[in-house]
């Protein structure tokens, strides 16, 4: 049994030195991360990269180019969202249990229950996702608003979905990109044109109302 939490801890450092590689010696990845994703401790230490990411501040498109990297397209989509979506849940858990009757706190709430009355707890949670905001910001702020676990998780899937889609295609096709190219002007502005319009409708009638 020791030898077991032994050998997951290791891997699960070796991932977070693997990711770390990835994100700043963007040359040298290719040759160190082959040997952790064809380990047969890499759905264990993709597991704990996910778990540690909120409190390291990672982004979560990092995480979906190295499911893309040893998955593929088509595999790697499905698997990168359901980490997305686990990842967020912790920030979004600890915000729903934050005392908020601070000031500091207490202006947050009330500020995230008039934006998701306004917008609508899935809709504003899936603008929220496709503007490239924090993660945990999202997440913690949708937490203690007070949003509803399954309009979270639909607003999640739906806003991570592009993001997810471009880093996961990325990781599949490392051979030929770098990491520094991962997501261009025109796909960021894209996105965040995206979430306006989504918001377009119901602040226009918050507005009117």
């Amino acid at each position: 049994m020791v030898s077991v939490s032994r050998g997951v801890v290791l891997a699960a450092v070796a991932g977070c030195c693997v990711l770390a590689l990835a994100l700043f010696v963007p040359d040298t990845m290719l040759a160190r991360v082959r040997g952790v994703v064809a380990s047969p401790w890499f759905p264990l230490v993709l597991v704990a990269l996910y778990a540690v990411r909120p409190f390291l501040a990672w982004p979560v498109s990092a995480l979906s180019v190295l499911v893309g990297y040893a998955y593929g397209l088509p595999l790697g989509v499905p698997i990168a969202l359901l980490g997305a979506v686990g990842t967020s849940l912790i920030p979004y858990y600890v915000g729903g249990r934050l005392p908020t009757a601070g000031r500091v706190l207490g202006r947050v709430r009330s500020g995230g229950e008039r934006y998701f009355a306004a917008a609508g707890d899935t809709r504003g949670v899936v603008a929220a996702r496709l503007a490239p905001t924090p993660a945990e910001v999202v997440s913690t702020g949708a937490g203690i608003a007070g949003v509803p676990l399954w309009a979270f998780v639909v607003g999640t899937l739906v806003g991570e979905l592009p993001w997810t889609i471009a880093a996961v295609g990325l990781g599949a096709s490392l051979d030929s990109f770098s990491l520094q190219s991962a997501f261009d002007p025109v796909f960021v502005g894209a996105c965040v044109l995206l979430a306006v319009l989504v918001l377009a409708g119901p602040l226009y009638r918050s507005r009117r109302g």
